[in-house]
Order: structure tokens, then sequence, then C-alpha cells
């Protein structure tokens, strides 16, 4: 606390040296500066810093201070620290005194439109995290996996639907489990009584059971048999799902790829953008990893890695990858449970590829893969570890997470969120942290968001404008203009004029025509109003008809580039006293205020306000706009 008192006195005394340069240089106590203004400005670091220095931003901190609790000002030094205001120290409280200090020149009646940055904290998501508990497999796991098969300490793509049954009994809705076991992408092969082998799937060769297997078509295209463009058919299993199936969305196939079970090819072959049988659309595609997807066609048929399939499609060859191309199909699955029964293992002792981890969560009966609708969640594997040398990763490893991430989403999506889990302490506690794909690198998400607010001056410097807009002066600034009806003769219907502001007319060539034009303003952020109100100038001339049938203020929540997808709200024009509506009679130049309307329904939301003009022919009016202002009361 005596540093914060000792910090506080020395912004006093040079408060003073404030005080004696504007009294030297700015002509005194009695400067009356006459500039009005409306600005868009944006914070720079250096502003972060000035604000969390001067002297009345730390006189309100401290203020806010007891010898027990200092967190506003700890919360307002963070501010510096960060460049960006955070939920304690807000930009409301602490830009006025920035703007009285920085631009003293500027007098009633300007607006600043500040943006910045402020601290919205680390998504909720990420927290459920910190509870994971490893859970690894044992080999009596593996036993029971494989149906008392011994010697297969590993998982495969036709046994990892069986997973679930090792995993603990014991366990309350959201805990998480990461699951550590060992993965091979190949089956074993297994001694098998000759009478129990289906015959003619993967007998004789390619001419005579019609078909290639992965192997046979990858070594056929090296040897220049098989072309790019040429009709093939391939057959295997499938080993893992391809997450960009986006093809999925928009036409019902989904992409994944195969291995040959005779001969262990080590090379995948891909069907890509595949099609079911009998050329059928698939109807559920859901994918969580490479080693986890939910695949169903129309048919009902639900499709497993393991399945035995035979695709039918256009060869090709995409950066080293064989592929039967787009719109390819498959013409015969067998799915793993039909495989026949295996006596014993031939291969069982072959290594594992590797360790994966896969997380999983409690729904409160059962433990289901862990899936989240906003961001790709995965596990740092177990391999990432030994390759860094550590067992765990600390904060300054961060590098770590982003070349894992670079290496296991080549294809990553700009703008997407990919999370990663990682044992983040010596004692296995676990951390994870968020990245922001920007098109190029994988950026921690720190809870940033970018901040527009309206701060006025009266008295003094306060967010009780939220928007402002003289118009005359200024041009049409950055109010749009969308018409709906305006054919020939008429070329446009609003338009601005140095005099009398944004003006809107369907009068040409000595006739009125059927119009319809929009005038919108940008966003208005609302979200921390309390009793807005809104109103203007406006004049409306040279009308037959009723002003109400022709012009209208309207508001939308949900706008964006097109008045005809959004959704508005018709704004009521404010009464007089005996009633009647506050609105022009149509036969005057003469301006009058439309009255301040009340806009308290939209306390909490952004906004746009549009001007709507209609006409349908006859005598239409002429509208005229300006000093458009969204405001609290001044009382």
């Amino acid at each position: 606390m005596k540093k914060i008192l000792f910090f506080f006195a020395s912004a006093l005394m040079l408060a003073a040296c404030e005080n004696y340069y504007i009294d030297k240089n700015l002509g005194g106590s009695d400067y009356n500066p006459t500039d009005v203004r409306t600005v868009d400005y944006t914070l720079t670091d250096a502003d972060y810093k000035n604000i969390v220095s001067n002297k009345e931003n730390v006189a309100i901190a401290l203020a806010e201070c007891t010898p027990e609790d200092s967190s506003a000002y700890t919360a307002l030094l963070q501010v510096a620290n960060d460049l960006a205001f955070n939920n304690v120290a807000v930009a409301d409280v602490y830009v006025p005194a920035f703007l009285a200090a920085k631009f003293p020149q500027f007098s009633k009646g300007s607006l600043f439109n500040v943006t910045y940055k402020t601290t919205t904290g680390r998504p909720a998501y990420l927290s459920t995290f910190a509870n994971t508990t490893k859970y690894t497999l044992s080999p009596a796991d593996y036993e029971t996996i494989w149906e008392g098969k011994t010697g297969i300490n590993y998982l495969t793509p036709a046994t990892m639907t069986n997973l679930t049954s090792v995993l603990p009994e014991e366990g309350e809705a959201g805990d998480i489990l990461a699951v550590v076991y060992e993965y091979k992408s190949q089956e074993p092969i297994f001694e098998t009584e000759e009478e129990d082998v289906p015959q003619g799937f993967f007998d004789g060769t390619p001419e005579s059971r019609g078909f290639y297997t992965t192997s046979e078509a990858i070594a056929a295209a090296e040897a220049g048999l098989i072309a790019k463009g040429d009709s093939l058919k391939v057959g295997g299993i499938i080993s893992r799902w391809f997450k960009k199936s986006s093809a999925f969305d928009r036409y019902h196939s989904v992409s994944f790829f195969v291995m040959d079970p005779v001969t262990g090819q080590e090379h995948e072959f891909e069907f890509y953008n595949c099609y079911t049988l009998e050329k059928d659309s698939f109807e559920t595609y859901e994918f969580t990893d490479e080693l986890n997807a939910i695949c169903i066609d129309r048919a009902g048929r639900e499709f497993h890695l393991g399945d035995t399939v035979i695709g039918a499609g256009t060869y090709t060859i995409y950066n080293g990858t064989h592929e039967l191309n787009t719109n390819c199909y498959l013409t015969e699955w067998r799915p793993a449970a039909a495989a026949p029964a295996a006596i014993a293992p031939k291969k069982a002792a072959a290594a594992a590829d590797g360790k994966k981890t896969v997380l999983y969560q409690c729904d409160g009966s059962k433990w289901v893969l862990y899936k989240n609708e906003d961001a790709t969640v995965v596990a740092l594997p177990e391999d990432v570890y030994s390759a860094v040398g550590y067992t765990y990763l600390l904060d300054k490893n961060k590098n770590v997470l982003t070349t894992f991430l670079a290496q296991e989403y080549p294809y990553a999506q700009a703008d997407k969120a990919y999370t990663v889990v990682y044992v983040a302490t010596k004692e296995g506690a676990y951390n994870a942290i968020e990245f922001i794909y920007d098109g190029a690198t994988f950026v921690e998400n720190l809870g940033m968001s970018t901040v527009t607010t309206a701060f006025s001056l009266s008295d003094i410097w306060g967010s009780t404008i939220y928007y402002k807009q003289a118009i005359i002066g200024e041009g049409q600034g950055k109010l749009t203009i969308q018409n709906i009806t305006c054919n020939e003769p008429l070329t446009y219907i609003w338009y601005y004029s140095g005099a009398y502001g944004m003006c809107a007319s369907a009068f040409k060539d000595n006739a009125s025509w059927p119009s319809e034009s929009w005038l919108i303003t940008p966003q208005i952020d609302l979200t921390r109003a309390k009793m807005p109100q809104f109103g203007f100038d406006h004049a409306f001339n040279k009308a037959e008809g009723d002003f109400t049938n022709e012009c209208a203020v309207m508001i939308s929540t949900d706008y964006v580039d097109d008045v005809t997808t959004a959704t508005w709200t018709q704004l009521e024009w404010a009464q007089n006293e005996d009633g009647s509506l506050n609105v022009p009679a149509g036969n005057s130049w003469t301006f009058q205020h439309t009255g301040y309307m009340d806009m308290s329904a939209f306390v909490g939301k952004k906004i746009h306000i549009a001007f709507r003009y209609t006409t349908e022919g006859g005598k239409s009016g002429t509208w005229e706009i300006k000093n458009l202002l969204l405001s609290e009361p001044e009382n």
C-alpha cells in the first residue's frame, strides 16, 4: 500500500507540472476552446500506458482500494501490460480522463468513437480440462478388447469401437479421461480354419476377381500400368477417416482411406468424395478425429474402421496420395463384424505404430468421445513429450503446441479454433490452450475483443452518445444506400446535399415514380446503454400523400449488407402534447425536430437504423434529414 500512496503522490506532482503547461501555453485557466468535432479514434499502445499513468485515473482506481483489497489499482496497471482493458478496469471509466488530457482543444458537443481492446477471458470450456485424468491401457485391457486373444498390445481400426469397454466404471457427468493406448493402422494377420475363410473376396488376381487391392493398385500405377483418368476398382479395409469431407454438406459424399489387409501394405489409398452402395448418398457424417467418426448411409448401414469395401471410380494421384477421384462409389461392403473368426494371431507380435491419446467425457452414465461444437479439440500425443524430452510442458513451451498443430492440421481453416489439451505439471495436471488459425499461423486466444464506444463531451467526457452524424458539413459519412425499387427514369433516390442533408425523392421528368430506397447507419453499440433515445431534424415537402406512408425509421439487430434479408422493427414517431404525431405536414422546407423516440427496447444490443423511403407513384414528396443523434437523456 505504501508503494501505491507513493505513486499517487508522484502523480500529483506531475499534475502540477501539467497545469503549469496549460497556464503558460494554452492561455491559463480561462482557455476556452471552440473546436467541435466528430472523430474516429483507435487507441495506440502508447495510449494504454498513458491511460494507466493519468493522474485522474490513478485517483479513481485508488478510491476503490482498501488496505485489504487493491484489485482495482492492480487491474488498472494490467491495462498497460495487456494493452487492453479488462472486466475490472473498463474503458467507460478510464477513457474520459485520457481524452480530456490528450485533446483539450475540443469543446462541448464533440464526439469520439474510440476503438479499443478489452480482455474477455479464456473460453469457459477450457476450465473443464483442469480435472482431466490420464488412463493408460494395460495388457489386460488389450486382452479384453481382443476378446481373450493374447500378445496383441495395441488397438487397430477394427477394435477402436471396443475401447470404452475397458474404461473405468466410476465417473461423474463432465469428467474427462485422456486415454493413452498403442495403435497400429494394420490389422494383425490370423491363422484361420480353411473352411471358415469366405472364398472369392481377395483370392486370385485382379483380373480374376475384378478389382485391385490397394497395394496392387499402387504397384500397377508405379509400374505405369495404370494412369490418371483410368477407370478402376480397388478393395481394402477402411483405415482412417478424412476430416476434409466438405462435399458431405453439399453432396452427401464422404472421404476416407483404405489399406490392404492381405499384404500389410503401408501406403494408404484414398476414396475421395465417395458415395455409398448403388451410388446413393450418406445420411450422417460426424468427424471427431481420424479414428473416430459416425458414418451412416441412407439405407441405415453404419460404416466403421475395419470394414472391408470395394470402390469404383477414376484413378488419380494428388500430392503423392493414390486415390479414386470425386464421384467414386462403393460396389461392395462387408462390416468388420462379419469377418471370419480368428483362431490365433500370426503376426500379433508386430510392433505398434505408436501411442495415441484420445479424450473421453462422462455423460452421466457412460464414456463418450469428447465433442466441442466451437473448436477442434485434441490431446497432445505421448510421442510429442518424448520428442522434446519432457513429461510435461510449461508456458514457455507453447511453441511445441503450435508446431504440433501445424503438423497435425496442414489444411487448417482460417479463423477456426484449435485447442490442445496437455500435461502441464510434473504431478500430471492437465491444461488446455485454444489457438486461432489466422491463415498462416496458430495464435493463442487470449480472450481479446475489439470494441468501439462513443464518448461525447458535455461538461466532461462521457459515454452517453452512441451515434451522432450532422450530415451537413460532414457529407454522407458511413451512411449506406440500398435501392429496392429504382427503375427508369430514376437513377438514384437518396442523395447528399451540402445545403439540406441527405435527401430522398422519386420525382423526375415532371413525374413521380414507384420507389423504395433505404438509408442505413453503421452498426451502433447499445450494449452499455441505459435509456437511449433517438432524434433528428427533417423536412418533408411537395407531398400529396401522408408522410407516414412514405417515410419510416426502421431498426434491425441482424442486418448484414442486405435489408431484404434482415428483420426490421418500425420505430414509432414521437407524439405532440395533443396526441398527434410529431411529423412534417408535407408542405414546407422548414426543418423540425422529431422529438426523442424511445430506444429502450434495444438496450444491450447492437443495431442499425434505416430510413425507408417508399412511393407508389402519384405525387411523391421529398424527405430531407440531418443532425442524427442517439444518446442518453441529458438530465
